[in-house]
């Protein structure tokens, strides 16, 4: 499962420029009026109080887009692997009115107390983690009974187009790949696993499209997850020409995105 190789989460994850370049994409051309992280927000439905724990926070964005709707006394413990994500996200969210904490740590073992969270957060991050069953059972260990864990993933099909077009022209990408992966975390098969260990309440998806208007920022994209490409290989260059040229006939380039949560909670 290349997507949990750790060689290659921590390569991907050592600090955020491949991250922001996969960022950026959806910032400019995500055609929904409700951005993914106020999305993704709603769904948390956080009450003032609550202690929150969220793994794999990345930069910190879901904080930074919400930070005035965060409710009055709650708590967040922002934990990532990544000692260059987890500086990121601290530089970025500093000076907003939030009670934070950050926290070096694998989500296969996690230094906290048992019941310590009422929520856990893991966004488009336990498709990384190699032993997700350890995850979760970490994630059930440090939630108070009653917590919940809100779990975002893609469906099969996000970035369809995307991913047949590098498959057409010879783009290798561990985050595209041209099948749907048997034993990836996505939103058809994550209700199944977190199920083992917590009571899921529901699952719900999130469509919308990319409308691609400039060339450079999704080639930017595509490089973040290619391993090894650089902008000026022959198949960059191709692909490049491609969407340049479907930009021009019809204004933007289409790129499906779905995406979605489970939510699951402790007894």
């Amino acid at each position: 499962m290349k997507l949990a190789d750790p060689a290659h989460v921590a390569e991907q994850y050592r600090d955020s420029a491949r991250f922001d370049a996969r960022v950026r994409i959806y910032e400019l051309y995500d055609a929904s009026p409700e951005p993914w992280l106020r999305w993704l927000f709603d769904r948390l439905r956080l009450a003032p109080g609550e202690r929150v724990l969220e793994l794999g926070c990345g930069t910190g964005n879901l904080w930074r887009e919400n930070a005035a709707r965060v409710p009055a006394g709650a708590t967040l413990v922002l934990s990532d692997l990544s000692p260059g994500m987890l500086g990121e996200a601290r530089a970025r969210l500093a000076g907003l009115p939030l009670a934070l904490a950050f926290l070096e740590a694998d989500a296969q073992k996690l230094p906290l107390d048992d019941a310590r969270a009422d929520v856990v957060i893991a966004n488009h991050m336990l498709y990384h983690v190699p032993d997700r069953a350890r995850a979760l059972g970490e994630v059930r260990r440090v939630l108070r009974p009653g917590g919940r864990l809100i779990a975002g993933t893609n469906h099969w099909t996000h970035l369809i187009e995307l991913r047949e077009l590098l498959t057409r022209f010879g783009v290798e990408s561990l985050f595209l790949p041209p099948l749907r992966d048997p034993a990836g975390f996505d939103l058809e098969t994550a209700a199944d696993e977190i199920s083992a260990v917590l009571d899921v309440v529901g699952v719900e998806l999130r469509r919308s499209a990319l409308e691609i208007r400039t060339v450079e920022p999704l080639v930017d994209c595509v490089l973040s997850m290619a391993g090894g490409a650089r902008a000026n290989d022959p198949a960059i260059e191709t692909l490049r020409r491609h969407v340049a040229r479907q930009i021009a006939l019809a204004g933007a380039f289409h790129v499906g995105i779905a995406a979605g949560v489970v939510v699951a909670r402790k007894p």
